[in-house]
């Protein structure tokens, strides 16, 4: 009895160490019971041996997740894991729970644990169900040559707004730029493939908060905020709350609805329908005396594989289209019949584009502009006419852009 108090106390202090070490940090795991974390999904067993979280293979048709009571945002999130012997787990974030007959069923962002491989890649739970990492040869060898069979090995997850990035054992396995959800819940799986019996263990679970980077409406309760209209066009707020935009072919220039603000770093999305012609997203874009009234970064927007697609509009008395990124003919699969959701993301030198959840373009342009505003576009020269709604920002600090920069 006093072996086992004697323990407990040790192992707290350990814990309450490590987390005073590690600047920031505190841990989600008090090291002796499962306090704070709640059971979804199937019917494995989880329990606390030693100052170990584990999880044990009870139910072969539904994975089981161990979730964090508490949600979180932004974050540097450590924890340590081990196998018994090898089968598919892995650790949700920025997760929710749906019902599910008469339970829950965990979905959202997974990084992977898998032995033969694959550890620390992302996986779309039970929503978009893929991987949102480029699936390469290389990215295989580095999962399987970073991972410690029958030891213990370390994960590191960071989010800072829009940028999901992993580590298996310090080396960078995953940078990717997503917005599908941006908090939730950490949830420990035990999948449902594993043998009876098979057991895997967590422990120095701990966490980094960040400051919170919040979306920032451009369209609010049926008024244009922070925004200026650049005639031609007509831009109407309709019943549901969002703005039919339309232009005719007799007017040579572009319809603009660009923001007063410059922005530097940021994710920027809208969801659009597309009536007919081309519309598009400026950004990073600077305003000029000439028919495209701003010069800078614009992705398409419009009906064909070239949505997603990024021009340098360089403005001037005759301002030439840089073509920077045309995708593949196979992206117009891709687009919806009704509304689509875009997203811009631009870091630095970095420049991500994703439609519908699936990314367009990742590039670095070194020599592109770092600032500017941005701006919904409508085509001159052409019948155009759109709806747009959901049209908002994310801007970074320099402080967080730097922790996504490295």
């Amino acid at each position: 009895m006093r072996y086992t108090i004697f323990l407990t106390i040790f192992l707290c202090a350990v814990f309450a160490h490590r987390s005073a070490a590690e600047d920031g940090f505190v841990s989600l795991f008090n090291g002796t019971d499962l306090t704070g974390w709640t059971v979804k999904g199937g019917d494995a067993r989880f329990f606390v041996e030693d100052g170990v979280i584990v999880g044990v293979v009870n139910d072969t048709r539904r994975n089981t997740f161990l979730c964090t009571e508490q949600e979180f945002e932004n974050f540097i999130f450590k924890v340590e894991f081990k196998y018994d012997q090898n089968f598919n787990s892995g650790i949700q974030f920025r997760s929710s729970a749906r019902p599910d007959g008469d339970r829950e069923r965990v979905y959202g962002y997974q990084c992977e644990m898998e032995p033969r491989g694959m550890t620390a890649a992302i996986w779309d739970e039970a929503r978009r169900n893929r991987w949102l990492n480029d699936v390469t040869d290389e990215l295989r060898d580095k999962t399987q040559q970073n991972f410690k069979h029958g030891e213990w090995n370390e994960l590191k997850i960071q989010c800072v707004g829009p940028s999901i990035r992993t580590w298996l054992n310090g080396e960078l396995i995953t940078d990717i730029f997503d917005t599908m959800t941006t908090r939730g819940f950490f949830g420990l799986q035990v999948h449902a493939s594993g043998s009876l019996g098979a057991q895997v263990r967590w422990r120095n679970i701990r966490i980094k908060e960040l400051p919170a980077t919040p979306w920032i409406p451009f369209f609010q309760d049926g008024q244009f905020v922070g925004l200026e209209v650049k005639p031609p066009g007509k831009w109407e707020f309709q019943e549901d709350g969002s703005v039919h935009a339309t232009t005719a072919s007799a007017e040579q220039r572009d319809g603009l609805l660009f923001s007063r603000e410059m922005f530097d770093n940021f994710a920027v999305r809208v969801s659009f329908k597309r009536g007919q012609g081309n519309s598009g997203l400026y950004f990073r874009a600077h305003e000029v005396d000439a028919p495209y009234w701003l010069r800078g970064f614009r992705s398409a927007i419009r009906g064909d594989h070239r949505v997603g697609g990024l021009w340098e509009v360089r403005g001037g008395p005759s301002p030439g289209r840089g073509g920077v990124f045309m995708p593949p003919e196979e992206n117009a699969q891709n687009l919806r019949p009704e509304w689509n959701d875009f997203v811009v993301v631009a870091i630095g030198d970095r420049v991500v584009t994703n439609l519908n959840g699936m990314q367009i373009v990742d590039i670095i342009a070194p020599d592109s502009p770092k600032n500017g505003k941005t701006a919904l576009r409508l085509q001159g020269g052409s019948d155009v006419e759109y709806w747009f709604r959901n049209f908002e920002i994310m801007p970074l600090s320099e402080e967080m852009a730097e922790l996504i920069k490295r």
